[in-house]
């Protein structure tokens, strides 16, 4: 006899239900997969930054790094060799012309200059000599030349007296030729020695001139050991502020060795690297902003270098006004040259993954209370270094992620969460 269970009945229909539960579970989820899998990927607020498109006016910039140089700069230099005893200034002193910069030492100076000045006191002292004998020779050629300016008068009286004598025949006429031959004679001695005196002066004036000579060579030669001596303390020559010291204490330098540099940081330039296809639009007179840290000043370019090297022009810009306190040579500065401005256009801060020669960009433009972001192909007119002149793509008001978004840029929009 079959004895039935109670039961069975309940238990089959709470499987069934169980069953319809799991394969209703299975859908929902498969569902909730689908669902997930086609929504756009999320970005976290706090990485992405935003900007807005406005119409205002665009200034066109181009950005080039750089430092201040001081112009007036000056290299100070060793005249003699010798060897570094004293150092008394340190980088960034300031120091007048004629403060010392560095003290040398050269024995061999000393006993130069003392030969030189021993050798100018002998000849001085032949000078000296010289001149009074030459006083003597002059009295010596007046003695000779009075002597035979008597001579020859003499011998002339004889000669006059024996042609008169000779009418009479108290002469013969040999003894009337050898008196007037004789007066012949002495007239040449004393011409000659007139001649001689009256070229002492000249011939006078030539010794002396070969003496002074002589003495001047003396002379230059203890003048040039006394600046060598003056020169081993070396100095500044130069009203500024001392950039480098270049020599050490203890050890020979050779003359010409660079000691310092003094620089003028009263007069400051900046100058800075531009891109050689930038470079096409900078022109002598445009204004420059200049930015140091926190400080910012103006100016004005003042030189551009026509040569390029490593795809690089040097620029130079013209500080605006007195140099501010603070401010010294090898300061970097990043330079913002304005080469043109726009009155109304759209405007819009640079992106960040924006390249400079770029003609279009990918931007996420915000929508939906700003949850959402979709990407829009934008125009780009004029790129500066902090803005860019929308052409097309963006309207006035727009609000845009300026943030480097390369890693979405297939993706058509994202969620902000």
């Amino acid at each position: 006899m079959d004895v039935q269970r109670g039961g069975v009945r309940q238990r089959k229909n709470r499987r069934h239900v169980l069953a319809g539960a799991a394969v209703a579970g299975v859908a929902l989820l498969g569902w909730a997969a689908f669902s997930l899998a086609g929504r756009p990927p999320a970005v976290d607020a706090d990485v992405v930054w935003s900007g807005e498109v406005r119409r205002a006016e665009f200034i066109h910039e181009v950005t080039a790094a750089g430092t201040l140089i001081a112009p007036e700069i000056r290299t100070v230099t060793n005249r003699s060799d010798g060897v570094v005893e004293h150092v008394p200034v340190l980088p960034g002193q300031a120091v007048a012309p004629d403060d010392v910069l560095a003290e040398l030492s050269s024995p061999t100076l000393g006993d130069d200059l003392q030969k030189a000045r021993s050798e100018l006191e002998a000849a001085e002292a032949d000078a000296r000599l010289e001149k009074a004998k030459a006083e003597d020779d002059y009295l010596n050629l007046q003695v000779t030349e009075a002597g035979y300016q008597a001579d020859y008068t003499t011998a002339q009286y004889d000669s006059d007296a024996k042609q008169k004598l000779e009418s009479t025949h108290a002469v013969s006429e040999l003894d009337v030729r050898s008196a007037a031959l004789k007066a012949e004679q002495e007239k040449r001695r004393y011409e000659a020695a007139k001649a001689q005196l009256e070229r002492y002066p000249q011939t006078r004036a030539a010794q002396e001139a070969a003496t002074a000579a002589k003495l001047a060579q003396h002379q230059r030669d203890v003048a040039r050991l006394q600046q060598q001596i003056a020169d081993l303390k070396v100095r500044a020559g130069f009203a500024g502020v001392v950039q480098t010291v270049d020599v050490d204490v203890g050890k020979r330098i050779t003359a010409g060795t660079q000691v310092a540099r003094v620089v003028n940081p009263a007069n400051l330039i900046a100058r800075v690297k531009v891109s050689e296809r930038d470079a096409a639009l900078v022109q002598l007179g445009q204004a420059a902003n200049l930015d140091l840290g926190r400080e910012t000043l103006t100016g004005k370019v003042t030189r551009v270098e026509p040569t390029v090297q490593d795809r690089l022009v040097t620029v130079d810009i013209a500080l605006d006004g007195a140099v501010h306190k603070g401010l010294r040579p090898d300061l970097s500065v990043t330079a913002r040259i304005e080469i043109a401005r726009a009155a109304d256009t759209l405007v819009l801060d640079r992106p960040a993954a924006l390249r400079d020669d770029a003609t279009s960009v990918k931007l996420f433009r915000l929508v939906g209370g700003g949850k959402r972001a979709q990407r829009v192909d934008v125009q780009v007119g004029r790129i500066s270094a902090r803005q860019i002149e929308i052409a097309r793509g963006l309207n006035a008001g727009d609000r845009v992620i300026l943030a480097d978004m390369t890693e979405w840029a297939d993706d058509p929009e994202i969620r902000i969460r």
